[in-house]
């Protein structure tokens, strides 16, 4: 039987009386299930089933999930609400980078016939970090999310082997946002130590400019960083989303912070000339 400190049982009693979640404690973390996520979990497997959807590519099956996603609530700072650093998993509340995850890990579980909703989990503690649950290990920049996945063989850098450009801009603002902080006054010099390897690190870039000739090129499903203009105060990869294409046009599914839900938006060019700091983008595809 699980042996759990004083601590934990009192977080365990709080998130409980706080939170709508299932929480489950190992002796190093705990994971976090949104409550409604196991019964979405099986409404969309059944659905799957039904449609035959595991047996297509996995970037198919990619915009598919994304699409049974669609109007699914944006919630931010899902993963730093309380303290220590614990696994986080939600079919429901969403943002932008869990979206991407959810998605990807759903699809994969599919189309590797291992569904269930340890292995869901499993495979997003394994994206999401670069070691074991805490802070500090987290893939908080999306390049490094991006590299370390890359690294382990579940995506390509589609957008090096069209471009051979790279992302030029640092990154630096998570130390920056977190000196002050008192729940994170020992992860600065660790993150600090991780933002300055992430700057040795080479992400493929699609400049907005030569967007239109690379838009046959992108594949449903393909995960888009959309890069903008840095302003001290957040990363240059601003945004995320997955690649929808329909009615010959590419279009892009992410969850909108300013609609409060996961949309479609209907151009991926379109999106981008919304906003005049946009410089292009980041393009990986999963394997």
């Amino acid at each position: 039987m699980l042996k759990i400190s004083l601590y934990n049982k009192l977080i365990l009693l709080v998130l409980a009386y706080t939170l709508p979640q299932i929480i489950m404690a190992t002796p190093n973390y705990m994971t976090i299930i949104e409550s409604q996520t196991p019964d979405i979990f099986l409404s969309l497997k059944k659905a799957a089933n039904t449609q035959g959807i595991a047996k297509n590519p996995i970037g198919d099956i990619m915009q598919w999930t994304a699409i049974q996603l669609l109007d699914k609530p944006y919630v931010g700072r899902l993963l730093d609400n309380q303290a220590p650093e614990y696994l986080y998993i939600s079919l429901n509340p969403t943002d932008c980078m869990l979206f991407i995850e959810e998605v990807f890990a759903y699809a994969k579980i599919l189309k590797d016939q291992q569904y269930s909703i340890n292995n869901f989990s499993s495979l997003i503690k394994d994206i999401r970090y670069h070691g074991n649950i805490k802070y500090c290990n987290r893939n908080h920049y999306f390049k490094d999310w991006a590299i370390n996945n890359i690294n382990q063989g579940l995506f390509v850098d589609v957008a090096k082997k069209l471009t051979n450009q790279y992302l030029s801009h640092t990154a630096d603002v998570l130390s920056k946002a977190i000196a002050n902080l008192p729940a994170h006054i020992n992860d600065v010099e660790c993150i600090k130590s991780r933002e300055a390897y992430i700057n040795t690190l080479k992400l493929g870039f699609i400049p907005l400019k030569d967007l239109p000739k690379y838009l046959a090129d992108i594949k449903a499903g393909d995960i888009i960083g959309i890069i903008r203009t840095p302003n001290g105060k957040a990363d240059s990869v601003y945004h995320l989303g997955i690649a929808y294409l329909h009615d010959g046009k590419v279009g892009m599914i992410d969850a909108s912070s300013s609609h409060k839900k996961v949309i479609v938006e209907d151009t991926l060019t379109g999106y981008l000339t919304k906003f005049k700091n946009s410089e292009g983008i980041i393009l990986l595809r999963a394997m």
